[in-house]
């Protein structure tokens, strides 16, 4: 797996935690009906999601600021004594899939946080 499309979707599911007032509930069903055909894969998955926030800037910009912490943080990870651009795997707390992005999108609605916080 490239590490690019696996930072693209830990930026993205990031941003859906930290800045959900950038999505619309237009654009949680969008997402949701985007990825929802596609194979279960980072790589298509990275794909379609670039595709789709590269039409909006203000989530554009928010996600190129969340990659640049990722790239940031893993260039200080580099491997002592390794060759020069050597970089440690990304760390996985959990396996990126299609299930946590949907979970993530769903999860970001404003709607679903006041229900979880409800008895």
């Amino acid at each position: 797996m490239s590490f690019y499309y696996h930072q693209n979707l830990e930026a993205f599911l990031q941003l859906l935690q930290e800045q959900p007032q950038l999505f619309a509930d237009s654009q949680r069903q969008e997402l949701l009906e985007l990825i929802e055909p596609l194979e279960d894969d980072v790589e298509t998955l990275s794909n379609a999601i670039a595709t789709w926030y590269e039409k909006d800037n203000k989530i554009v910009d928010a996600q190129l600021a969340i990659l640049n912490r990722l790239v940031s943080r893993s260039e200080g990870d580099r491997i002592p004594g390794g060759p020069t651009g050597s970089v440690s795997p990304p760390p996985i707390n959990q396996q990126l899939n299609k299930e946590l992005l949907k979970n993530a999108i769903l999860q970001s609605q404003p709607s679903a946080k006041k229900n979880q916080t409800q008895p």
